[in-house]
């Protein structure tokens, strides 16, 4: 069934599930503290006894971008934030790693997706600085220094 597996400070909970394609899988859940990993493996033994367990899904980043900014930005973004995200998004993120399913996303990616980045043309009318995507680091900077000449004119 299931197990539970110290690492570190946090528990893991260790189980196996037969995919949709009838493949077997093994899944690691990474919990805070041991009880509740105790509560996540009783829920995983029941709904595998039950047969109402629902594998994880491998959506890629793409459809979760999507859903999230369905749920989440709509409601909460005012609309210009709504704009430049969803731009950011669609010009940015989608064409480099949205094909990327989320079981496959790692440090390692994010850092190789952040350097991929730094070298991408800006896409005209987002208002990057100097035609390319500068690091936050940078972009910081020109922002701040922007914000701090405005004040003192």
């Amino acid at each position: 069934m299931a197990s539970i597996i110290k690492r570190k400070t946090k528990y893991s909970v260790v189980y196996t599930y037969t995919d949709s394609n009838g493949a077997k899988r093994q899944k690691w859940e990474t919990c805070g503290s041991h009880a509740e990993a105790k509560k996540r493996k009783a829920e995983i033994e029941h709904q595998l006894d039950t047969g109402v367990f629902i594998p994880p899904s491998a959506d890629t980043l793409s459809d979760f971008l999507d859903e999230y900014v369905s749920l989440y930005g709509v409601n909460t973004w005012a609309p210009s934030t709504f704009d430049g995200h969803t731009a950011l998004i669609s010009n940015y993120i989608k064409p480099i790693i949205g094909d990327v399913k989320l079981d496959d996303i790692s440090p390692r990616m994010i850092t190789k997706f952040y350097k991929d980045l730094q070298t991408v043309k800006a896409v005209p009318g987002t208002g990057s600085p100097r035609g390319n995507l500068s690091p936050p680091i940078r972009y910081g900077r020109y922002t701040n220094s922007c914000g701090t000449r405005s004040i003192r004119q």
